[in-house]
């Protein structure tokens, strides 16, 4: 009898997962900011990697441009395994968003597996942001987290917060100061950039490889200007013809 229920609960959760949407780009492309305004909509969840691998990993790769937030496959596929079961056992997501995954071509790889076994049917979208070099730098300078709202593992905090308008250090939800990303700085950015163009080309090559399409959407505009594009170019593609 446990065994039919259980049964029976995956197999609504495969009907319900339709697509992932994995968000990938440069740093301060606007990525986390893309797939927080995409995951307002009820009946969607967003991944995030660090979000689901353990204190001690995250640590150590934290303060190396090296291995600034790198994770070893074996911890990646723990993570995103135990994530998309979790997500196929759940009948109320139906897209999930992956900000900032994959991370090369073997993370790639691991997620079309993944996918094929636990949630047959979901579609999968590659959306690669891009802007332009100077948006980029006025991001950097401009973005700010909150270690009081957001409780980083590591106290490394990565989402964007929002300043509070009577006062643009404090943050609007909670006054607390805020503080630049500590990925931001000069070396460990130039660094992640690096990275993510070596990494980028593998990836393109490993989704072109089973016949996905990498969706090129730039990001220069404001955040609600991107996802509307967005969604209206995969609500098209869904059309039929």
């Amino acid at each position: 009898m446990v065994v039919t229920l259980k049964k029976a609960v995956r197999k609504r959760g495969v009907l319900m997962l339709k697509r992932a949407i994995a968000v990938i780009g440069p740093p301060a492309v606007g990525k986390t900011t893309l797939t927080m305004q995409l995951g307002q909509v009820p009946g969607r969840q967003i991944f995030r990697l660090r979000e689901h691998v353990p204190k001690t990993i995250l640590a150590a790769t934290a303060t190396s441009a090296e291995q600034l937030g790198w994770i070893d496959d074996i911890t990646v596929t723990r993570a995103l395994q135990g994530y998309i079961e979790s997500v196929v056992s759940d009948d109320t997501t139906h897209i999930v968003l992956l900000d900032n995954f994959p991370g090369n071509d073997t993370q790639a790889q691991l997620l079309l597996s993944i996918l094929h076994k636990s949630a047959p049917v979901c579609v999968v979208t590659v959306v690669e942001l891009a802007a332009d070099a100077a948006t980029i730098q006025s991001r950097v300078r401009e973005r700010r987290v909150c270690h009081r709202c957001e409780r980083d593992p590591i106290h490394d905090p990565r989402l964007p917060a929002v300043p509070n308008p009577a006062d643009q250090r404090r943050c609007s939800r909670c006054n607390s100061v805020l503080h630049p990303r500590r990925g931001d700085a000069p070396r460990l950015l130039r660094a992640r950039i690096q990275r993510y163009e070596r990494a980028a080309i593998s990836i393109r090559e490993a989704f072109a490889g089973v016949g996905i399409e990498i969706l090129q959407l730039e990001s220069n505009r404001p955040p609600e200007h991107t996802a509307c594009e967005l969604t209206t170019r995969l609500a098209i593609r869904s059309t039929p013809s």
